[in-house]
Protein backbone atom coordinates (compact mmCIF):
# COMPACT_ATOMS: atom_id res chain seq x y z
CA UNK A 1 0.00 0.00 0.00
CA UNK A 2 1.19 3.44 -0.81
CA UNK A 3 0.96 6.81 0.21
CA UNK A 4 -2.38 7.61 -1.72
CA UNK A 5 -3.71 5.09 0.01
CA UNK A 6 -3.28 5.72 2.92
CA UNK A 7 -4.30 9.42 2.54
CA UNK A 8 -7.32 8.18 0.85
CA UNK A 9 -8.48 6.14 3.45
CA UNK A 10 -7.88 9.00 5.64
CA UNK A 11 -9.87 11.24 3.61
CA UNK A 12 -12.82 8.79 3.39
CA UNK A 13 -12.69 8.75 7.52
CA UNK A 14 -13.20 12.60 7.40
CA UNK A 15 -16.24 12.68 5.07
CA UNK A 16 -17.46 9.60 7.45
CA UNK A 17 -16.85 11.62 10.79
CA UNK A 18 -18.76 14.41 8.92
CA UNK A 19 -21.80 12.56 8.07
CA UNK A 20 -21.88 11.26 11.20
CA UNK A 21 -21.00 14.10 13.80
CA UNK A 22 -21.99 16.96 11.19
CA UNK A 23 -19.12 20.42 10.93
CA UNK A 24 -17.61 20.06 14.46
CA UNK A 25 -15.77 23.42 16.13
CA UNK A 26 -14.70 22.49 19.46
CA UNK A 27 -11.70 24.01 21.23
CA UNK A 28 -8.30 22.59 20.92
CA UNK A 29 -8.73 21.24 24.32
CA UNK A 30 -11.71 18.85 23.81
CA UNK A 31 -10.04 17.83 20.47
CA UNK A 32 -7.40 17.17 22.44
CA UNK A 33 -9.87 14.81 24.21
CA UNK A 34 -11.24 13.40 21.26
CA UNK A 35 -7.43 12.40 19.45
CA UNK A 36 -6.43 10.98 23.12
CA UNK A 37 -9.23 8.57 22.72
CA UNK A 38 -8.59 7.78 19.54
CA UNK A 39 -4.86 7.11 20.76
CA UNK A 40 -6.77 4.73 23.56
CA UNK A 41 -8.48 2.78 21.01
CA UNK A 42 -4.92 2.63 19.12
CA UNK A 43 -3.05 1.62 21.67
CA UNK A 44 -5.52 -1.26 22.35
CA UNK A 45 -5.96 -2.97 19.39
CA UNK A 46 -1.56 -2.70 19.22
CA UNK A 47 -1.90 -4.53 22.57
CA UNK A 48 -4.48 -7.29 21.92
CA UNK A 49 -2.63 -7.83 18.53
CA UNK A 50 0.33 -8.42 20.62
CA UNK A 51 -0.98 -10.38 23.43
CA UNK A 52 -4.04 -12.20 21.38
CA UNK A 53 -2.81 -12.29 17.95
CA UNK A 54 -3.90 -11.04 14.65
CA UNK A 55 -2.53 -9.19 11.60
CA UNK A 56 -2.58 -5.18 12.41
CA UNK A 57 -6.14 -5.03 10.85
CA UNK A 58 -7.77 -2.83 13.44
CA UNK A 59 -4.43 -1.32 14.63
CA UNK A 60 -4.65 0.15 10.99
CA UNK A 61 -8.09 0.98 11.30
CA UNK A 62 -7.29 2.55 14.55
CA UNK A 63 -4.21 4.67 13.29
CA UNK A 64 -6.29 6.14 10.30
CA UNK A 65 -9.12 7.46 12.57
CA UNK A 66 -6.62 9.07 14.84
CA UNK A 67 -4.93 10.85 11.84
CA UNK A 68 -8.43 11.71 10.31
CA UNK A 69 -9.62 13.42 14.16
CA UNK A 70 -6.08 14.99 13.90
CA UNK A 71 -6.85 16.30 10.32
CA UNK A 72 -10.15 17.49 12.04
CA UNK A 73 -8.34 19.66 14.43
CA UNK A 74 -6.44 21.53 11.59
CA UNK A 75 -9.43 22.18 9.64
CA UNK A 76 -11.52 23.59 12.87
CA UNK A 77 -8.30 25.89 13.30
CA UNK A 78 -8.24 27.05 9.72
CA UNK A 79 -12.33 27.41 9.91
CA UNK A 80 -11.44 29.84 13.08
CA UNK A 81 -14.88 29.05 14.11
CA UNK A 82 -14.05 27.23 17.77
CA UNK A 83 -15.19 28.71 21.03
CA UNK A 84 -12.94 29.65 23.70
CA UNK A 85 -14.49 29.89 27.32
CA UNK A 86 -17.43 31.96 25.60
CA UNK A 87 -15.23 33.44 23.39
CA UNK A 88 -15.62 32.44 19.38
CA UNK A 89 -12.03 32.65 18.13
CA UNK A 90 -11.89 34.30 14.63
CA UNK A 91 -9.85 32.71 12.13
CA UNK A 92 -5.54 33.92 11.67
CA UNK A 93 -6.37 34.09 15.85
CA UNK A 94 -7.40 37.11 18.00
Amino acid sequence: MGLNKVIDDVIAERVAQDRKWGEQNHDPFCYLAILMEEVGELAQAAVQARFEGGDGHFIRMEAIQVAAVALAIVECLDRGQWEWGGHREEAGGS
